[in-house]
């Protein structure tokens, strides 16, 4: 459910509450019967009235529509496990955040890549997980080069440590920069 959608159900659900309670108010006779029914004539005998009934309508056939929709929303699971031998005796299974670690620690390694964000999806077929990687490059440095570099690193490291291979990894240059960033220094 997109955000426009989101706001549309608050706002729908906002009316249908104040009008549950403007219901109550007169049922109860906390509203006395004159002050209700002159209001009520009035909205009645408004233009603007016809407005809103059109728009709440739109609202409903909107909201309807969304809860009939057979569109599946895609699940992630970003702290399962993932299982690496099945049908052995020793089953591995290795967390999504180690194998997180594994690919960041292995983009960072390459020259040009400053930062790195990493999402790991468990997926079925030949590779068990999906890799997305977020990077900001170094100035000086060619996107194209660079990507292809951090592929075969995490490739490479995913196979030496989890021993999987051709794991399909998506890169995406979010930032270009030159500023120098700071790392921990360390005492020696």
């Amino acid at each position: 459910m997109g955000i426009i959608s989101r706001l549309l159900l608050l706002l729908y659900v906002l009316a249908v509450m104040a009008a549950l309670v403007v219901s109550a108010g007169v049922c109860l006779h906390f509203i006395p019967a004159q002050i209700w029914q002159d209001n009520l004539n009035f909205i009645i005998s408004s233009q603007e009235t016809l407005i809103v009934i059109a728009v709440m309508f739109v609202a409903s056939l909107c909201l309807l529509s969304m809860s009939l929709s057979s569109k599946k929303a895609s699940v992630v699971n970003l702290s399962g496990d993932v299982e690496l031998e099945k049908g052995t005796q020793k089953e591995v299974a290795v967390t999504i955040p180690a194998i997180v670690s594994v690919v960041e620690r292995a983009a960072l390694s390459v020259v040009g890549v400053r930062q790195v964000e990493a999402k790991v999806q468990n997926q079925s077929g030949a590779a068990p997980v999906n890799v997305q990687l977020s990077i900001i490059l170094s100035q000086n440095y060619s996107a194209p080069e660079v990507s292809a570099e951090v592929k075969a690193a995490v490739n490479k490291a995913l196979g030496v440590t989890l021993q999987i291979s051709d794991v399909p990894v998506d890169i995406r240059v979010t930032e270009v920069t030159h500023a120098v960033i700071e790392r921990e220094r360390r005492v020696v």
